[in-house]
């Protein structure tokens, strides 16, 4: 990674013109979007329709650019928070401007001016193909603001199914992002469940407080490639009901759809748009799916037995997604170093959606929104030489290989922190394995105590980090690294700081 001290002081910094009190221009701070090797879309929220402008700088160029900001009724906050919470109900405005002309691989500084108030920060363009890469990819952050102060069930291998994890997730999902800064990763990926209930605004808020707001601004510095998961369909009870619905599903989507800008492909149906996407990131190949309703309803082909029917993409054999799929797989095979493909449903899992689809419970061993359905791509992965696939749902650690190709549940990102619910030491007691279980955190990483004291393993928030590079002999080369946030502890059990520890389960990939 080529770049310097300064660029990481000022990664963990803000520059304002404003005092404290003042400093209310924007509803969601300045991110990243879309990158390519000669542009980069920079997107921010405010609750005014006044236009910003941005102002990019770098060695031999300079370019300002005014925003268009565009009235986003999509994210208004439904009746029931209004009611309940009495936020500013003001119809906020998303403002997204391109900026081209740039260099590959290049860092750029930009300002964005909005009103009074001036926002520093920098970015670097995608590299050329003969760039190293590294980017980090989690799952299941689940954001919402009652995260604060509640803990997650962190079931004690052999013992207390109920335990709870020694922060609140809060704390988790804010070290966790900390560590990334830190690594100064290209992008970051989320493959879905980004919040915890897609209809309730105030969840996206959080997610925003988290990532271009008061905890932290990794966003503003780093693009984020987001995927569609189940909670992003997800009405929650402040946004309409506490089961799925298909009309509050699809208020749900259009959230998500108008806070992401990524790269078209090619739908001529206007609601599969946005919802799956390709990204060309120097010598690698980044795909994102979205697996949230497959298609026969209530069948073997389902992933959410509980939504009833969205505008959402099937990804089995004959469908538009998968013909889409296989057409970017078979090129990335000839033209990039290594393909990466990133949806929600984690296909193989000893977790809660590891269960075959069905309506009997778990301990029938049936799941009404399994990610085995997803198995179906597999074969597609295998043939077109797909490195590794990276998912969640089933929030936990857990690595398989199958016909070459490493499968991750890497749903540790800020919520839930789950052991087995059948296999080894399993919550329920069913005839059920998942036979290409490579590691999994609950087993394959033991705590250490010494008294009231974890001296090391276990379950801990985390995420993957994939580093990409041509190694001395010049042969491309990929190190993906299980990376956990280890909470450092007295003797009295209380957490008083945090360490980057990686899991003994690095995976090292040469390119053919």
């Amino acid at each position: 990674m080529k770049k310097t001290l300064l660029s990481a002081l000022i990664l963990a910094s803000i520059s304002f013109t404003t005092s404290a009190s003042e400093q209310d221009a924007f509803k969601v701070r300045p991110y990243l979007q879309n990158p390519t090797n000669t542009s980069m879309t920079i997107m921010w929220v405010t609750t005014d329709s006044n236009a910003g402008e941005v102002v990019v700088s770098g060695e031999d160029f300079s370019k300002s650019v005014k925003s268009s900001p565009q009235q986003a009724k999509e994210l208004n906050y439904y009746p029931t928070e209004i009611e309940k919470y009495s936020p500013d109900t003001a119809t906020p405005y998303i403002h997204s401007v391109k900026v081209d002309g740039l260099a590959p691989g290049t860092q750029y500084e930009y300002v964005v001016e909005q009103g009074d108030e001036k926002y520093s920060a920098h970015f670097t363009t995608v590299p050329s193909k003969d760039g190293d890469v590294r980017f980090v990819v989690y799952s299941d952050s689940e954001t919402e603001p009652e995260s604060t102060g509640k803990t997650r069930r962190w079931s004690e291998p052999y013992g207390d199914f109920d335990r709870q994890y020694l922060v609140d997730q809060t704390t988790g999902y804010q070290e966790n992002i900390r560590v990334m800064i830190e690594r100064q990763p290209n992008f970051i990926a989320i493959a879905g469940d980004l919040v915890e209930s897609g209809n309730e605004q105030r969840d996206w808020d959080e997610f925003w407080r988290h990532n271009a707001g008061e905890y932290n601004n990794i966003a503003s510095y780093v693009p984020l490639f987001p995927a569609l998961g189940n909670h992003e369909n997800y009405p929650g009870p402040d946004g309409g009901m506490k089961e799925y619905n298909t009309e509050l599903a699809l208020q749900a989507i259009a959230r998500y759809k108008a806070y992401f800008d990524v790269p078209d492909n090619g739908s001529e149906v206007e609601a599969y748009k946005d919802r799956f996407y390709r990204i060309d990131y120097g010598p690698i190949t980044f795909i994102t799916l979205d697996t949230s309703d497959g298609k026969e309803d209530k069948t073997d082909k389902d992933t959410n037995w509980r939504l009833p029917g969205v505008n959402a993409p099937d990804f089995n054999p004959g469908s538009e997604q998968y013909v889409w799929l296989e057409k970017q797989l078979a090129d990335a095979q000839k033209n990039s170093q290594f393909t990466f493909v990133q949806f929600h449903h984690v296909p193989y899992s000893v977790g809660p959606h590891g269960f075959p689809t069905g309506n009997g419970g778990f301990d029938n061993g049936q799941d009404n929104q399994s990610g085995v359905p997803v198995r179906v791509l597999t074969p597609l992965f295998a043939k077109y030489g797909v490195d590794a696939v990276f998912a969640g749902h089933d929030e936990m650690y857990e690595h398989s290989l199958v016909d070459g190709v490493h499968f991750y549940d890497t749903g540790i990102g800020g919520d839930g922190l789950r052991g087995p619910y059948f296999g080894e030491d399993g919550k329920y007691k069913t005839d059920l394995d998942n036979p290409y279980q490579q590691f999994l955190a609950h087993l394959d990483s033991p705590e250490v105590w010494q008294d009231k004291q974890l001296i090391s393993g276990g379950k801990h928030y985390g995420h993957m980090e994939v580093n990409v590079f041509q190694n001395n002999q010049g042969v491309w080369t990929t190190e993906i690294a299980p990376v956990y946030v280890f909470p450092i502890m007295n003797k009295q059990g209380e957490v008083t700081s945090w360490e980057r520890r990686v899991y003994d389960d690095v995976v090292t990939l040469t390119a053919n």
